[in-house]
């Protein structure tokens, strides 16, 4: 009786044994073909979220590059004093706002945002150029006063 008894123990602890690996390595196949098809190596498309996803550093060099635009835009505005932007300006002024304001939605979305001194929002950059700001906020009042003179 005690030798049934070992026997039955000793196969019921090998069919656990064998039913746990069988489990670890079913899941690890898994996580290896969700991995796959995750970065597209397995043959399909890639996933658009994938595709759209860029690194933080990345992020931050495009937003980089148009803060640099607005910074060159302003020296020279200290360079040669002007009473209005040109229309290539204020074009480059609103392309490197929506691109600032993009980059930093971005960045809070990934959750790479570190704020000061690091990351400035648009008020920040906004306030470190007076004078593209000025100028920029004169074309922008000359547009609206544009808009509200009745036609004759």
């Amino acid at each position: 009786m005690d030798t049934a008894l070992t026997v039955v123990i000793l196969l019921l602890t090998l069919l656990l044994v064998l039913i746990v690996l069988l489990y670890f390595f079913t899941q690890q196949g898994f996580r290896d073909v969700v991995a796959r098809i995750a970065v597209g190596g397995a043959g399909g498309p890639v996933p658009v979220a994938v595709q759209s996803q860029r690194s933080a550093d990345a992020v931050r060099r495009e937003r980089s590059v148009a803060h640099d635009q607005l910074v060159l835009l302003e020296a020279d505005l200290a360079i040669e004093p002007r009473e209005a932007l040109t229309t290539e300006e204020v074009e480059a002024f609103e392309a490197s706002r929506k691109a600032i304001k993009t980059c930093n939605a971005e960045l809070k979305k990934m959750g790479q945002w570190m704020g000061l001194p690091f990351d400035l929002e648009w008020v920040e950059i906004q306030q470190r150029q007076p004078k593209v700001n000025e100028l920029y906020r004169v074309f922008v009042e000359s547009q609206i006063e544009k808009v509200e003179q009745p036609s004759t």
